[in-house]
């Protein structure tokens, strides 16, 4: 933005000392000063739709938080359901559990995907969103002892 600015400058410059005396390029100036006020204008305009953009995701948001709690009940936190979660995958990945034990184990993970709906809902289509997440998730697991 700033090296826009300053080829702006250095342009207005140029283009007033090749205009010199000539009638035809008082407009010069004024062209140039309406230019920067037009973008000034659309960078606000710009800053209106993303604090509006970002009231329509925190409303989404409510609204599907709502929808979720009247079909699966009331639902657990964000730390809650990473624990849960990783507690189930673990118990599966070492194996060796009897029919009646993986039969158990479903049983628990079904709860707590009815408890975590919203955390499976929740977009992280980005690159930095999925960052944003996978820190949030090992934030949890630090807390709570599972990971270092």
């Amino acid at each position: 933005m700033k090296k826009r600015v300053y080829f702006q400058f250095l342009f207005l410059g140029l283009f007033a000392v090749s205009c010199g005396s000539n009638e035809a390029c008082k407009d010069c100036e004024t062209e140039t000063t309406t230019d920067t006020i037009v973008e000034a204008d659309n960078l606000e305009a710009a800053l209106k739709d993303t604090i509006t953009e970002k009231k329509s995701v925190a409303i989404e948001n409510k609204e599907n938080h709502e929808k979720i709690v009247k079909k699966y009940g009331e639902q657990w936190d964000f730390c809650t359901c990473v624990v849960a979660n990783d507690s189930i995958n673990d118990a599966f990945e070492k194996g060796n559990m009897t029919p009646k034990q993986e039969e158990k184990l479903m049983a628990r993970w079904e709860h707590v995907d009815n408890k975590c709906k919203e955390l499976l809902t929740t977009p992280n289509t980005t690159p930095e969103e999925r960052a944003k997440h996978d820190k949030k998730v090992m934030k949890c697991l630090k807390q709570n002892g599972l990971k270092k």
